[in-house]
C-alpha cells in the first residue's frame, strides 16, 4: 500500500515524498478515512493493510477519544463498524426506501426505490456528469436513515447517518479516525495561492494567511488541538466582487497550489497574494481592487440589456431632433 495514493492533494503528497516523511499507523489511518478519491470499500481494505503490516502503537488520551493501548485493535472496531454501515445501506429491507439526490436535492419526487442498486442507476443515467450525486436508504415513519456519497461512475465512496448502540457493537470507536489530530508537512507558505477540489461557502480558490502548525496563526498552548477539524488552514477569499474575507478551513492537507488563471472578481485574490509576499505594495493593491470593481460595473453595464435598448432610443430620438434642425 502507498500511503500517498490517499492523500486529495497531490502537492502536500509529492512534498511528504520528497523530504522522507514517516507516517505512523495512526497517521496513515486518519489520511486514508479522509480520502475522497478511494471507495469505501478501498479505504477499508487500505486499513486493514494497516493492522497487517504497520506496528502497533500506543494511542494516548485525547479530547475526543480514550486512550488505546493497542491502536490496531481500536481500528479494528472502527473497521468493523464502516463495514456494518456498508452492510446496512446495501441491504434492502421491507421497510426502507431508497432516494436519489443530485446537488444535495431529491432528484424526482415520484421515484423511490426497494434498492441501492437501482437508485443510483436511475441518477447517474438521468443526469450528465459534473453532479454530486447521493442515494438516502430512509425508514419509512421513522426518522432514521443512511445516506451513502456516490462516485460519477457509481461507486459507494462514503456511508453515514443515525445508527443506535444495537446497531454496533463498538459504537465509542465510531467516530474513531475523526477524532485523531495528526501533523502534516505541507509546502505552502503565507500568501500562496491555494485551491481545494471541492469548495464550500467561500468558493473553492484562497490566499494563504497561515496554517494551525505555524507560529504565526497559533502561537499560544491554549490552541485546542483535538481532531482532524482542527488541522485548520487560515485565508483570505473573494465574496461576490464586493470585499475580501478572512476565514479558516478544517483539514489544511486537502489544500493544493492553484496553477490556473482566475477570472472575475476572483482575480483581485493574485494581487492579495503579491502583497502578502511583499512584491506588491498597498497603493498597488488599493488602484488594483479599484480598477477590477469599475471593470465589474462596466460588464455589468454592458450586459444590460434593458439599458442598452434605452440608450438607444435616447441615442435615435437626438438623431431625429438633429435632422430636425437642418
Amino acid at each position: 500500500m502507498n500511503i500517498y495514493d490517499f492523500f486529495n492533494s497531490p502537492d502536500v503528497a509529492d512534498y511528504c515524498q520528497s523530504i522522507e516523511h514517516k507516517f505512523n499507523a495512526a497517521e496513515c489511518a486518519v489520511i486514508i478515512n479522509k480520502s475522497n478519491k478511494k471507495t469505501l470499500a478501498e479505504k477499508i481494505a487500505a486499513l486493514k493493510t494497516i493492522i497487517a503490516k504497520y506496528p502497533d502503537m500506543e494511542l494516548p488520551k485525547g479530547y475526543n477519544h480514550d486512550y488505546y493501548k493497542s491502536f490496531h485493535k481500536a481500528l479494528g472496531n472502527f473497521i468493523l463498524n464502516q463495514e456494518r454501515l456498508l452492510e446496512k445501506f446495501i441491504k434492502p429491507e421491507p421497510d426502507a426506501v431508497y432516494l436519489p439526490f443530485i446537488d444535495g436535492e431529491y432528484y424526482r419526487c415520484t421515484d423511490i426505490f426497494k434498492s441501492y442498486e437501482k437508485a443510483i442507476k436511475d441518477a447517474l443515467e438521468s443526469v450528465e456528469n459534473g453532479k454530486k450525486y447521493t442515494v438516502t436508504k430512509k425508514y419509512l415513519e421513522s426518522d432514521k436513515y443512511f445516506e451513502a456519497k456516490i462516485s460519477k461512475s457509481g461507486e459507494i465512496m462514503d456511508v453515514y447517518g443515525s445508527y443506535t448502540e444495537d446497531m454496533f457493537k463498538h459504537e465509542k470507536e465510531f467516530d474513531l479516525l475523526s477524532s485523531i489530530y495528526i501533523d502534516v508537512p505541507v509546502p505552502f507558505k503565507r500568501g500562496d495561492l491555494v485551491e481545494v477540489d471541492e469548495g464550500g461557502y467561500w468558493g473553492e480558490v484562497f490566499v494563504l494567511k497561515g496554517l494551525c502548525r505555524d507560529d504565526s496563526e497559533s502561537n499560544s498552548e491554549n490552541v485546542l488541538r483535538a481532531d482532524v477539524s482542527d488541522m485548520t488552514a487560515y485565508f483570505f477569499y473573494e465574496c461576490d466582487g464586493s470585499y475580501v474575507g478572512c476565514e479558516m478551513m478544517h483539514f489544511y492537507p486537502d489544500l493544493k497550489y492553484c496553477r490556473r488563471e482566475l477570472e472575475g472578481e476572483q482575480r483581485i485574490l493574485k494581487y492579495v497574494s503579491l502583497y502578502l509576499q511583499d512584491k506588491l505594495c498597498l497603493c498597488s493593491l488599493l488602484k488594483i481592487q479599484k480598477y477590477l470593481s469599475a471593470d465589474k460595473t462596466i460588464n455589468k453595464l454592458k450586459n444590460n440589456f434593458d439599458l442598452e435598448y434605452q440608450l438607444e432610443q435616447v441615442g435615435d430620438k437626438l438623431l431625429n431632433e438633429c435632422e430636425l434642425e437642418k
